[in-house]
């Protein structure tokens, strides 16, 4: 079924919730030429340091010259830059199976959905072009815009492109606490838990908000579990 004319819409983010997989520091390494476990945690801690300038748009040039400076190696050869691009962005090829499930159940009952998800350009093109990116009506990546999530002009903009009230939409996230448990070493079975959790509240207040009885700020509530999802649904209706 096409929801694009319902009102009705719920936005997806993608790390921890579509997508499950994480970069990948190792591979990273290897591909620098050196897999050793010190320069592993050099460029851990080095992508994640510039990776917010990456997805508010910063060119692959640039973020994976940062990345190989900060690590002490060369600058990336043309070659060696295609790899580390698509290496980073055939994450993207797979996503969460259950969390699809939820999203082919919400189109089913004419729920507009889409992605709304800090990511560069490549993540990005990469996202629209998989095929599980074709189940979706709504494209929203950071980008595009120049700033990343929180910053409050994003999901303004959102709701404009929508043209609905912020009552009409959910977005599903993982929560910050849970971003921080997920790159912990030694954690897989936290991110199941999480994931168990997100999709058992997801579900309860899915029939709500379908039947029309509860408001998007309730349903993120119940999503986010307290804190988190109160923050995010101020984020649609103070703008």
């Amino acid at each position: 079924m096409n929801a694009q004319g319902s009102s009705r819409t719920v936005l997806f983010d993608v790390g921890g919730v579509l997508v499950d997989a994480h970069p990948d520091p190792h591979a990273i390494a290897e591909l620098f030429g050196d897999g050793s476990r010190c320069l592993t945690t050099l460029v851990d801690q080095a992508m994640w340091a510039h990776r917010g300038e990456y997805d508010a748009g910063m060119s692959d040039r640039e973020f994976w010259d940062r990345i190989a400076g900060d690590c002490g190696q060369p600058e990336p050869s043309s070659a060696l830059l295609k790899e580390l691009v698509a290496l980073d962005a055939s994450r993207m090829a797979t996503a969460n199976e259950e969390t699809l499930h939820l999203v082919r159940r919400l189109r089913r009952q004419a729920v507009r959905v889409g992605i709304l998800s800090n990511a560069p350009y490549p993540i990005a093109k990469a996202i629209r072009r998989s095929e599980w990116g074709s189940l979706f009506d709504f494209f929203a990546f950071s980008c595009d815009y120049g700033i990343c999530k929180p910053s409050r002009g994003i999901y303004r903009d959102v709701l404009v492109r929508l043209d609905v009230p912020h009552e009409e939409v959910v977005f599903h996230r993982r929560p910050p606490r849970e971003r921080s448990r997920g790159r912990a070493p030694g954690r897989e079975g936290c991110r199941l838990e999480g994931h168990r959790r997100r999709r058992n509240a997801f579900e309860r207040a899915r029939s709500s908000f379908l039947r029309g009885s509860v408001s998007a700020k309730l349903f993120s509530a119940r999503i986010y579990e307290n804190d988190t999802g109160a923050y995010r649904a101020r984020n649609f209706a103070s703008i």
